[in-house]
């Protein structure tokens, strides 16, 4: 078990929330989601966070934005062929936030003894098969943020290549599904999945999320850190996160860091909401 489990708790408007020890303090705020006004309250307690201490929140409110997602494409009669057992898009390049490369590590590492072996033996291996093959022109460990679109989109291609299935995943099935990467809970597609087990998704199947709570990670994250904006593949996220202790540990007041999670949430979902012509949006 995770010792001081989540400090930020994403509750019900007008939910009294006992998960957080000590003082807390509630931070409601509201997104125009596709029309739609969706309402948020988050209970966050007055101490010192982590970055991985966010990530709960923003995978459970990445969730709740994916479900208002789903919910529109099926009531205009799109189809999304994702099932429980489908696998095809887990050989996908999957980024990770530095927040999500933290707390998977803290997550492992509470696993029993034998599973968590077995997890990092899997990650090590398709780490290395990664690494045996790694492009000379790409620094695969750390990706940049938006200015390198196009290296991202090429580095995706070459990865989609190696055919690597995510070391999660056993029998067409996600062995942590709950605390599964936002990448992933982000990632909706319409048509056929048979689109999906091309050696690259065509990406106007591809729905574009009103907001990235990915995206909000890592700008957050380098505002705290006064750096740039940065992802680590997936299979090197434990390794990534052992090399970066240090970081991991150092903390912020846990309100300030809500609250300005929020307004970059915020701001991006008014710049992504402005009229676009791009395929795959709504």
């Amino acid at each position: 078990m995770i010792e001081n489990p989540a400090v930020m708790v994403l509750c019900e408007p007008g939910e009294i929330n006992n998960n957080c020890s000590g003082r807390v303090e509630t931070i409601s705020f509201e997104l125009d989601i596709l029309g739609e006004t969706v309402r948020f309250s988050i209970s966050v307690a007055q101490k010192q966070a982590r970055l991985s201490d966010i990530t709960p929140l923003a995978r459970t409110l990445s969730t709740k934005l994916a479900l208002v997602v789903l919910d529109r494409l099926r009531r205009n009669g799109e189809f999304v062929p994702c099932r429980k057992g489908c696998s095809a898009c887990c050989n996908y390049l999957v980024p990770l936030s530095v927040p999500e490369a933290f707390r998977l590590r803290e997550e492992v590492l509470a696993l029993p003894a034998e599973q968590g072996k077995a997890v990092l033996q899997s990650c090590l291996d398709t780490a290395k098969r990664i690494l045996d093959k790694k492009p000379k022109e790409f620094d695969i460990n750390e990706l940049a943020g938006t200015e390198s679109q196009i290296q991202i989109s090429q580095l995706g291609k070459w990865y989609a290549g190696l055919n690597l299935a995510c070391p999660f995943l056993s029998d067409s099935l996600c062995t942590s599904y709950e605390h599964r990467p936002i990448a992933c809970r982000e990632h909706i597609v319409t048509g056929s999945a048979l689109l999906c087990e091309a050696e690259w998704t065509d990406e106007s199947q591809i729905v574009q999320m009103p907001v990235s709570v990915l995206q909000c990670l890592g700008q957050l994250t380098a505002e705290l850190e006064q750096s740039n904006i940065e992802a680590v593949m997936l299979p090197l996220a434990l390794p990534w996160a052992q090399e970066n202790l240090e970081r991991g540990e150092r903390t912020w007041p846990a309100v300030t860091m809500v609250e300005r999670f929020v307004e970059i949430l915020r701001a991006l979902s008014i710049e992504q909401a402005k009229p676009t012509t791009t395929k795959g949006s709504f």
